[in-house]
């Protein structure tokens, strides 16, 4: 999907964007005994970006850990089946998280939460918890019923 590959790659820029700040924050520590205000809540956010925004990929390229020691000796449409089986599970545990997730962010939304040091609203990042969440639903939705397309076929 070209938004999961999207998101994915946003996830690069912010890694990077990330890695930069920790990088000069350490430095200026040990070098002047100066911090950077607000390293830590940045780093807590940039992490929810990396996190969640990298989900679908992984999944699309499956590259999320996978135990198959019992499924290798099956066959290969017994394996489809359980792989739709399990991946149909896991879609609606991500929509359900997707869903407490968006409710959980309208609340911080209508609260107007922000971060302790730099007063960021919190908000938008749980929203990208939410994209996120939904994207892995959607390729885990995709995965599933190709997996039953080939469980299906004799």
């Amino acid at each position: 999907m070209p938004l999961a590959r999207l998101l994915d790659r946003l996830t690069w820029v912010v890694l990077f964007a990330m890695m930069t700040m920790t990088m000069a924050d350490v430095l200026l520590r040990k070098l002047t005994n100066i911090t950077i205000i607000g390293a830590g809540e940045m780093t807590e956010m940039m992490m929810a970006v990396i996190v969640f925004c990298s989900l679908a990929q992984c999944q699309a390229e499956e590259g999320h850990i996978r135990i198959d020691l019992i499924m290798k000796k099956a066959g290969p449409r017994t394996q489809a089946l359980v792989d739709a089986m399990t991946q149909f599970l896991c879609c609606g545990l991500f929509c359900l998280m997707t869903w407490g997730t968006f409710k959980h962010a309208i609340e911080i939304m209508q609260w107007e939460e922000v971060s302790i040091d730099l007063a960021i609203p919190i908000f938008p990042f749980v929203f990208v918890a939410v994209l996120g969440n939904a994207m892995l639903a959607l390729i885990l939705l995709y995965k599933a019923l190709a997996a039953l397309s080939r469980g299906s076929k004799p």
